[in-house]
C-alpha cells in the first residue's frame, strides 16, 4: 500500500483515495483521504490516453496531484489498476463531453455535504495523449482556468483540423506541455501546437525524453506526477514555493525537463482560502 504526504500535509493511501460516487456516471474521483475542517481542494478534471474510460488506468499519476490537495475527476469509472493499455482494448471510450459532464457535477456539488472542502472557483481541464485534445475542446468553458496538454497536440491523430488549430490560436488562458522528446509520437504536434499559441498567452513546454508512454504509472507518478504536482499546486492552490519548479526552470532542468517558457510572470494566483 503506497502512502504520500504531499508538502502541505495532506495524506492518501492509495487503495482509499480513489472512488466512484453514483451521481457521476463513469467518473472516478480521487481526493486525500484526510481532509482537515474547512480547507477547500479545487479541481482537476482529467481524459486518459487513448480516451480510455477507465478511472484508474493512471492511478499512480492521478493519487500523486490529488495529494497536493486537488479533487481529481477522472474519465471513467474505475477499473482494474494494475492492467496495461492493451488490456483496454475492448474499454468505453470517452469523449469532452465527459469532462463537461465532470465540472457540471463539481460545480452542483462543491460546498455541500461530503463536497464542502470541494472548490469550482478553481477548475483545471487535462488529458494525456488523445485525452489532451478532450482537454483542447474546454478552452472554452469559462470556468476553466487552466489547460494541462500532456503527451498530445493537434495533429495526433495525423492531421491538424481547422478547428484544433483555431483553438490553439486563440488560447489565452495558462496553458502547459508535456511531451515526452523526440520518440514521443505526439512530439511534433505538441512543438507545432506551443509555437501556434499567441505570444501573450502564459505557455510552459517542458520535454522529458521518455517517449509516449511516459512515467505515469511509476511511483507517484515518476518525474511527470512530480512536476504536474508542482504546477497544480501553484496554479490551483496557489503556492508560490511550487511556482519554482517553473519560473526557474533549475529544478526542472536537473531533473531532465528541456524547458521553454513565456509570460509565466502574468499568472496571478492567490492562496486557497479556509473556510
Amino acid at each position: 500500500m503506497l502512502s504520500l504526504t504531499a508538502s502541505n500535509g495532506f495524506e492518501l493511501t492509495c487503495l482509499q483515495t480513489y472512488f466512484a460516487d453514483p451521481t457521476l456516471a463513469n467518473h472516478t474521483i480521487y481526493q486525500p483521504k484526510n481532509i482537515p475542517p474547512r480547507v477547500k481542494m479545487p479541481v482537476l478534471v482529467w481524459a486518459n490516453g487513448g480516451c480510455i474510460a477507465v478511472g484508474t488506468i493512471m492511478m499512480p499519476f492521478l493519487v500523486q496531484v490529488a495529494s497536493q490537495g486537488i479533487v481529481v475527476i477522472a474519465n471513467g469509472s474505475p477499473g482494474n489498476v494494475t492492467g496495461s493499455y492493451d488490456s483496454f482494448g475492448s474499454a468505453p471510450r470517452s469523449t469532452s463531453k465527459y469532462l463537461t459532464a465532470a465540472v457540471d457535477w463539481a460545480v452542483q456539488n462543491a460546498g455541500r455535504d461530503k463536497y464542502a472542502h470541494m472548490d469550482t472557483s478553481r477548475v483545471a481541464a487535462a488529458g494525456q495523449s488523445c485525452g489532451g485534445l478532450e482537454a483542447y475542446d474546454m478552452v472554452k468553458d469559462t470556468r476553466v482556468s487552466t489547460i494541462g496538454i500532456f503527451k498530445s497536440g493537434g495533429a495526433l491523430m495525423g492531421t491538424s483540423t481547422t478547428n484544433t488549430n483555431a483553438t490553439v490560436k486563440a488560447i489565452t488562458k495558462p496553458i502547459f506541455y508535456y511531451l515526452g522528446g523526440s520518440t514521443d509520437i505526439a512530439y511534433a504536434s505538441g512543438e507545432a501546437d506551443y509555437a501556434m499559441l499567441p505570444s501573450t498567452t502564459p505557455a510552459w513546454k517542458g520535454n522529458l525524453p521518455v517517449g509516449h508512454g511516459g512515467t505515469y504509472n511509476e511511483v507517484n507518478g515518476g518525474k511527470i506526477g512530480v512536476a504536474a504536482s508542482f504546477m497544480y499546486d501553484w496554479i490551483l492552490r496557489g503556492n508560490t514555493t511550487a511556482s519554482s519548479f517553473y519560473m526557474s526552470d533549475v529544478a526542472a532542468k536537473a531533473a531532465g525537463w528541456d524547458v521553454v517558457s513565456r509570460n509565466l510572470d502574468k499568472i496571478r494566483v492567490s492562496p486557497v482560502a479556509s473556510h
